[in-house]
């Protein structure tokens, strides 16, 4: 449970990393840089999904 939990703390920073990032990009204009960090931020979406998921079918299964 705790490698979860500091995987799910990896996946909120780097996922509030790529946002910050996105944003500094549109508002500079570097419109490169915004459409190569939309997969990136896709994919840690789903995997964060994919822990939430995971780990409350782990509580449920405890019950």
């Amino acid at each position: 449970m705790l490698k979860k939990i500091l995987l799910n703390i990896f996946l909120n920073v780097a996922i509030i990393v790529v946002v910050i990032s996105l944003a500094w990009s549109f508002k500079n204009k570097y419109y490169l840089y915004l459409f190569a960090g939309i997969p990136p931020l896709a994919m840690l979406i789903y995997l964060k999904f994919r822990l939430v998921k995971s780990v409350r079918s782990l509580t449920n299964r405890g019950k």
